[in-house]
């Protein structure tokens, strides 16, 4: 009986600690009006939206002297001034962020995935795009002579390369949709490089020896 009351204790536990994950809450105060832009209080810190911008899952759609129009994580409300709403919402995607370590060899390096084939990637920041050689391209069914031809200067020289979009680039629970690429031919470079034309489009924090990635909204 003991043992079974433990399962049950620590089973709810885990749905407590995973409702707490799926679901969470904002506190919202609109405290002065504009055309086309609004101070607002979200969770106690102090913003002003300009019309389409977003923090934090809130969106301006519109406002005037009399009242706010917000997209709140998808739903749409309208709010005169000095409202104040507390409002819960499902965690999406975009509120999910997660680490990435440096390795033994001082890089970070992450599994994922190009057009759902495998890949592991190398996080360069200072490449202006996403590099993987022909190699890696034709296992992962990738045309990429139908693409713009380039020129690419390496550690064995200049080398024939080839400009694509990529359907789609997923690392965690980010995913990308058409993002650009060059493919290299021949076996350079050894790993995928996962270089801006990715890492553009998504928060990048560095601290350390970790990198936190979390998707945009």
């Amino acid at each position: 009986m003991k043992l079974i009351s433990k399962i049950i204790v620590l089973f709810t536990v885990l749905l407590l600690l995973l409702c707490a994950e799926v679901n969470a809450s904002h506190k919202i105060q609109v405290m002065a009006l504009f055309t086309d832009k609004a101070m607002l209080s979200i969770d106690g810190k102090q913003k002003i939206l300009k019309k389409g911008q977003t923090y934090r899952g809130v969106k301006l759609i519109s406002s005037d002297s009399r009242a706010v129009v917000l997209e709140l994580h998808g739903e749409i409300k309208k709010f005169k001034l000095g409202s104040t709403v507390s409002t819960n919402f499902k965690k999406s995607a975009a509120d999910k962020e997660f680490v990435v370590w440096k390795d033994p060899q001082n890089m970070f390096r992450i599994n994922g995935s190009i057009n759902n084939f495998s890949a592991k990637f190398l996080i360069d920041t200072g490449a202006s795009t996403i590099a993987l050689n022909s190699i890696a391209a034709k296992r992962m069914g990738i045309k990429y002579r139908s693409g713009t031809p380039l020129q690419a200067t390496t550690a064995s020289g200049v080398v024939q390369g080839y400009q694509v979009i990529l359907s789609k680039v997923k690392i965690g629970h980010i995913q990308l949709y058409n993002v650009y690429a060059a493919v290299l031919e021949g076996a350079f470079p050894t790993e995928v490089l996962l270089g801006q034309t990715f890492l553009s489009r998504i928060h990048m924090t560095r601290d350390g020896n970790k990198m936190i990635l979390k998707k945009k909204y």
